[in-house]
């Protein structure tokens, strides 16, 4: 018998003509001495392009994110490095 992996959209912002979601795999997470993360994906979609990055994702990221996601929806803004616990782009 083969484990079903499950993936769940962590996000999407979407507009009529393209899209950004972060996908995360709901497996056994990955261990790196103490540490554990979650195998995730960013899915680019658009009229010109398409197109998936991977990465990983640990469980404070995740909280993180849901923080983000939490003051977006309040409209009271949130700054993307601080969604990725300081390793945004740079």
């Amino acid at each position: 018998m083969v484990d079903e992996v499950q993936t769940f959209e962590l996000f999407r912002f979407a507009d009529q003509a393209q899209s950004v979601a972060v996908e995360v795999s709901c497996g056994a997470p990955l261990t790196s001495g103490d540490e554990r993360s979650y195998p995730a994906e960013i899915v680019l979609q658009s009229g010109f392009v398409n197109g998936r990055v991977r990465l990983q994702v640990s469980r404070e990221d995740l909280d993180e994110w849901e923080r983000c996601l939490d003051a977006l929806q309040a409209e009271e803004g949130a700054e993307w490095p601080e969604c990725l616990g300081g390793r945004g782009s740079g």
